[in-house]
């Protein structure tokens, strides 16, 4: 299992998301992601580039949530996972 992930950039495009609620969910992306991550398989090959897809989000997101989210899509295309 791995156990480290290095990510060097994050591109996220939150169009339609609220600016506040933009910047909230990107703070709280990290623990998110660390949560989403904990126990995990990984795949073992490295990715230069990888795609999570897109995330169905309701019109008024709270940042929470909204981080939960990306960091299970994330998650999901790490271990292989079809949405």
């Amino acid at each position: 299992m791995s156990r480290q992930l290095r990510i060097d950039s994050l591109h996220l495009d939150l169009r339609g998301i609220a600016p506040e609620v933009a910047e909230a969910a990107a703070r709280a992306l990290g623990p998110a992601l660390a949560e989403a991550l904990a126990g995990r398989d990984l795949r073992a090959d490295s990715s230069e580039r990888l795609d999570a897809g897109k995330l169905a989000s309701p019109a008024a997101p709270q940042a929470s949530d909204l981080a939960a989210g990306i960091a299970r899509q994330i998650v999901r295309s790490l271990s292989g996972e079809q949405p």
